[in-house]
């Protein structure tokens, strides 16, 4: 009974006809304090889509497809290009971070963030595993090579005591709000990690590394590079 708490708050929705608010708005990463900001400018193209090609499937929803009725609307592909940039330009790491849709609209970036979305499946009952799976790569505007890889994940399944105490069988617009709150903080850690190993990449002291981010463990090397941030960014860029 209690594992289809979730569904039977949403049929109850569909029959009495309540207004719910099923937008679903990123919220980034509160800004990183006591980083030095890289002097680098980002673009973030439109992510691909790679996921299965279904909206639903025994219990289980693909985000990058198509939403949830009345619950979530679809986290798609260039949804999740828009939240990355968004949540790079919060970060306060980089000198300029920009969302844009073609390469014709790069300006003076030094590099462009490129990626796909492979998973984005949310399970509809208790105890289901979800799973959001991204890969990105970054690139040089100048001969457009990649220099950076890095493919992040993650695979959660949703108990029904996460909602205990914090929902009744009817408080639907919580139940809603459960949602857009899972998926949000699962995409804030799958960003985390990715921006950690992309300033990793472009040699941010260790100093300031161990202060980017402590939601998720960094694979940093244990001394700081010998030569300045600049030159280092100067070779990756260059």
């Amino acid at each position: 009974m209690l594992m289809k708490k979730l569904l039977f708050a949403v049929i109850s929705l569909l029959l009495v006809g309540c207004s719910i608010n099923s937008t679903f708005v990123y919220k980034p990463n509160a800004p990183v304090g006591g980083v030095q900001k890289l002097p680098v400018k980002v673009a973030v193209l439109p992510f691909k889509d790679g996921t299965e090609d279904f909206i639903e499937r025994r219990n289980v929803y693909n985000f990058a497809k198509g939403g949830i009725r009345q619950t979530i609307t679809a986290l798609t592909p260039d949804l999740w290009a828009k939240a990355f940039a968004d949540d790079l330009a919060a970060s306060g790491s980089f000198q300029a971070v920009r969302f844009i849709y073609s390469l014709s609209e790069l300006v003076d970036e030094d590099i462009y963030i490129e990626g796909t979305l492979k998973r984005a499946t949310y399970a509809w009952i208790y105890g289901y595993p979800n799973e959001y799976s991204l890969s990105l790569s970054a690139m040089r505007r100048g001969d457009n090579r990649p220099f950076w890889e890095e493919d992040v994940a993650k695979v959660w399944r949703t108990t029904n005591t996460d909602a205990e105490g914090k929902c009744g069988v009817f408080s639907v617009q919580c139940v809603v709000g459960g949602i857009h709150a899972d998926s949000n903080q699962v995409m804030q850690e799958l960003f985390t990690a990715a921006r950690i190993d992309l300033l990793h990449t472009l040699a941010l002291p260790s100093a300031s590394q161990s202060k980017v981010d402590d939601r998720l463990p960094a694979t940093s090397p244990s001394t700081a590079p010998s030569e300045s941030v600049g030159a280092e960014i100067d070779k990756i860029l260059h």
